[in-house]
This record gives C-alpha cells, structure tokens and sequence, in this order.
C-alpha cells in the first residue's frame, strides 16, 4: 500500500512536471530513494549489520523527505508530496525500530562466534 501511493506520486510527478529538467529531479529523486529502500533490508538482514542498516536509513528517511518537500515544488502539486506521508512514517518508525535493536545489541563488529 505505502509503496503504491509512492508510485502515484512518481506517477503525478513524472506526468506534471512542466519541464525537462523538472521531470528528471522527479526521475532523479525516485531512483534515489529506490536504490536506498532495496539496499536496507541486505544490509539488516543479509548481512546482520543493523548499525550499517541505521546508517542508511538516515539517508532513506532524507530521501522520503526529499519526495516530501521538493516533489511538490517540481510539479506545483501538493498532493504528490502528501501521498508520500504513509512511507514517510514508516521509514521514521523503522528508524526508530533499528536505532533501538542497535542500542541493545551491539556491539557488531565481531564473529557471532566470539559474541
């Protein structure tokens, strides 16, 4: 659900940008948060590094507040940047859920063998 109101708000943005240039930041800041949204999940669960995982994420949550903020002013429609809210919240719980796991449970640099 959250990724398909983000999909809509791709969609709006790609199809009112008035210019070029303004549908490649559309482009540009979609393929970013893209690429960060596929890379946490690796990081947390593949490779159990929930402090690599949290110190993506701060650059996730960036993105979604990039879709938040300056999609919006690209396409002069606000309801591109309000269908981001859901994933927005989201990705602010998620962080919330890593910071938390990462406190508890550190330190990660060490064989789980040594732990």
């Amino acid at each position: 659900m959250i990724l398909g109101l983000a999909g809509w708000s791709f969609y709006i943005g790609l199809t009112q940008a008035p210019t070029p240039e303004a549908r490649a930041a559309v482009w540009a800041l979609f393929a970013a948060n893209f690429v960060l949204h596929l890379l946490w999940s690796p990081l947390f669960f593949k490779l159990k590094r929930p402090d690599w995982a949290l110190a993506e994420n701060v650059f996730l949550w960036l993105s979604v507040t990039g879709l938040l903020v300056v999609l919006p002013r690209l396409v002069g429609d606000s309801f591109a940047g309000w269908l981001n809210v859901p994933y927005f919240i989201w990705v602010s719980f998620a962080f919330l859920l890593n910071a938390k796991i990462v406190q508890l449970n550190r330190p990660f640099d060490k064989p789980a063998s040594a732990a």
